[in-house]
């Protein structure tokens, strides 16, 4: 059985966090990996687990690795236990009829549709025991809830997508704009037709989930004691503002609407063009600058007016950072009201060393502290002996593990991938 002695007084500030309210300290999360087995189960539980597409049935063996490795992975802050079935981004799809595909190290769901029969089709897709995905999608959903509420974990909704993004894995991007040109009313009827059998489904699965463990959660590891999903619409970056305020934005409100709470996936700067009328409908923004080359990471300062803009709005922002020192900086510039972080520390003397002081932490002083020293007296590779010289002079006690930690740190050049060497291990 997992064990998180603060369970409750996390669930207690997460509850705040969502409703917006100031708490004891600032919210955070975060995993600590204590043991060699603990990245197995970090990745068991998560999103970079893709071994339900190498086996749709295979949630026993998934549930397994889990549970045989979690003794050493630490569930720190608001970090509440969870797992997360992973069947790809847009599930949904294979619920209506698209049949998915585990290639490249992910799931891909398409399936070529003719405009005439996409309507038909759309329709055709019942949710039925006779349906194969939307039956897998149950019991996986169940026999996780079983295992998370004998284990002491809760589960998460998997990733149903967004609707015109489901749309696109039948008519393929480029037909849905000519069709928003020629046949806007088609897109409505294909919106409306998804998106109502997307709220079904969502409300049946977390029936699922709540009939044995309490709270909800998706693949962004973000526990909230009512219901809420995290919208996206990564087809959105192809549309002007007209087009996302008529084919976009009625469905974020609708599905705003049925959820106790919202959230956003906001992915890329394409779609900041978007962020005034997202504001308008839900309680709080995920911001990914994404992966093109030299693009600043989660975190980073270019972003600070952009996470400031969401903060005056009065909304919630979450971010994942595994650029371990940018953990404390954020809650340095940032109001820490209604920041969430979500970090991983791929060792306990990364934890200690960069976790914000008001979890415990040293927030990343003494590193900058003797870097400083250093410039200061032109030395130009950090030692044991010199971390040490430095601690002696300024009556500074602390462990051999952070003491190491400062050396490394310091002898590399600073990026947000050095810090996740721990999942090849």
């Amino acid at each position: 059985m997992i064990i998180k002695e603060d369970l409750e007084e996390s669930k207690e500030r997460m509850k705040s966090w969502w409703d917006h309210e100031t708490t004891d300290r600032p919210t955070i999360a975060y995993n600590v990996l204590e043991s060699p087995n603990s990245a197995k189960a970090l990745i068991a539980s998560g999103a970079l687990n893709y071994e339900l597409g190498k086996n749709w049935d295979g949630i026993e063996s998934v549930l397994d690795t889990f549970e045989n490795n979690s003794d050493g992975l630490v569930w720190g802050g608001e970090c509440i236990p969870r797992y997360f079935p992973n069947y790809g981004p847009g599930a949904m799809a294979a619920v209506l009829g698209v049949i998915p595909e585990f290639k490249s190290g992910t799931i891909w769901f398409h399936r070529k549709t003719e405009v005439k029969d996409i309507v038909p089709l759309l329709e055709s897709a019942k949710l039925n025991d006779n349906n194969e995905w939307y039956l897998r999608l149950k019991r996986t959903t169940e026999i996780a809830a079983k295992r998370g509420a004998k284990h002491n974990y809760c589960v998460a909704m998997t990733d149903l997508g967004g609707i015109l993004d489901i749309l696109v894995s039948f008519l393929g991007p480029q037909e849905i704009i000519i069709q928003m040109r020629r046949n806007p009313e088609l897109i409505d009827t294909c919106r409306a037709i998804i998106l109502e059998k997307y709220l079904k489904l969502y409300d049946e699965l977390q029936n699922i989930i709540n009939k044995h463990v309490d709270g909800c959660d998706t693949w962004l590891n973000l526990w909230c004691p009512k219901r809420y999903y995290t919208m996206q619409s990564d087809f959105c970056v192809m549309l002007n503002q007209k087009y996302f305020e008529r084919f976009v934005l009625p469905d974020l409100k609708e599905q705003a609407e049925h959820m106790d709470h919202s959230i956003y996936h906001l992915d890329g700067p394409e779609q900041i063009r978007f962020l005034d009328d997202i504001l308008k409908v839900v309680d709080g923004i995920q911001w990914v600058p994404g992966a093109k080359p030299e693009m600043p990471q989660d975190g980073a300062d270019e972003w600070i007016p952009l996470y400031k803009k969401i903060q005056k709005a009065g909304k919630n922002i979450h971010m994942t950072l595994l650029d371990c020192p940018v953990v404390p900086k954020v809650y340095n510039q940032l109001d820490p009201k209604g920041l969430f972080v979500y970090a991983v520390f791929f060792t306990k003397s990364l934890a200690e060393c960069y976790l914000p002081k008001f979890m415990g932490g040293n927030g990343g002083e003494l590193v900058n502290n003797i870097s400083d020293w250093a410039k200061e007296n032109n030395i130009e590779r950090m030692t044991k002996a010199k971390v040490k010289e430095y601690t002696m002079k300024n009556n500074i006690q602390i462990s051999k593990s952070l003491e190491s930690q400062i050396v490394r740190d310091l002898r590399k050049s600073r990026n947000a991938l050095s810090y996740i060497g721990g999942f090849e291990k």
